[in-house]
């Protein structure tokens, strides 16, 4: 670590000069040290024999396959927790290309190193919409920032901190993976790890830069017929009821552990 800081890891495409050059500024301009990883093009893989990926599993729950970029995305950020287990690397920060930083930004990080609050992986994620069902502030880190602890099962892998037995735990549940990394990460109740935000978020995502990962992902089509067709709505059904009760077990069983329920808010005005 420098100054305190965690490694920090840029996932970039190498044709993605440009997004590169303003990441490279802004990490600059807030002395943040970071390392460029190269991403996995996921338009070259095939998902047929791609070992990370278990199709079967994602179109019976889901009706259709991840996309090759979804893919991809995850293979890189997975090509990092590598890295961090086989270089013994306590705790690092993976960033996507796509971000803009709060000017103290590092200061928080290194008031997350050494919180006394326990946390297996801390996700940076900025929308208001992640608050409309309320938050719970759970311990102050630095200036105006909190731990907190959020409901739901929220997306977004653009910029997360997490400990060296996380990423263990992240490698065994990619392998394969049937759903992206980011809806991975807040599936707690599956994978058993302590999952927080900081509130208010010191990061956003870029909005003019766009996505990388083709919009097919929205297609709601399904690719699936025969008896897995007829079973889909079931499946389907008892796969959101499962997410229903396992993020409400997660978000109330962790009451007592986070101070008797830390400091309650609404969602965001």
């Amino acid at each position: 670590m420098s100054s305190g800081l965690p490694p920090v890891f840029l996932i970039n495409m190498v044709r993605d000069t440009e997004r590169r050059r303003q990441m490279t500024e802004r990490m600059n301009a807030i002395g943040l040290p970071f390392t460029v990883f190269e991403a996995i093009d996921g338009s070259k893989l095939d998902l047929a024999n791609c070992r990370y990926y278990d199709g079967q599993k994602r179109r019976r729950y889901f009706g259709r396959d991840m996309t090759k970029g979804e893919v991809g995305v995850l293979m890189s950020h997975r090509a990092i927790m590598q890295r961090m287990v086989d270089e013994n690397i306590p705790a690092a920060v993976i960033l996507e290309d796509d971000v803009t930083f709060e000017p103290d930004f590092p200061d928080v990080l290194r008031a997350l190193m050494t919180a006394k609050t326990r946390w297996d992986i801390v996700r940076f994620l900025g929308s208001p919409k992640i608050y409309r069902l309320g938050r719970r502030l759970i311990a102050p880190i630095c200036g105006r920032y909190w731990l907190a602890r959020i409901p739901g099962t929220h997306g977004g892998a653009h910029a997360y901190l997490l400990t060296n037995p996380a990423a263990k735990v992240l490698l065994a549940r990619t392998e394969p993976a049937w759903v992206p990394i980011d809806t991975l990460q807040g599936r707690c109740w599956s994978t058993g790890l302590d999952s927080l935000v900081v509130h208010p978020c010191p990061l956003a995502t870029d909005p003019a830069a766009g996505s990388t990962i083709e919009d097919k992902r929205f297609d709601k089509t399904l690719q699936i017929d025969g008896l897995d067709r007829t079973l889909y709505p079931l499946r389907r059904f008892l796969l959101k009821l499962g997410e229903t009760i396992g993020k409400r077990a997660v978000y109330w069983g962790a009451w007592w552990r986070d101070g008797r329920g830390g400091t309650t808010k609404g969602p965001e005005s």
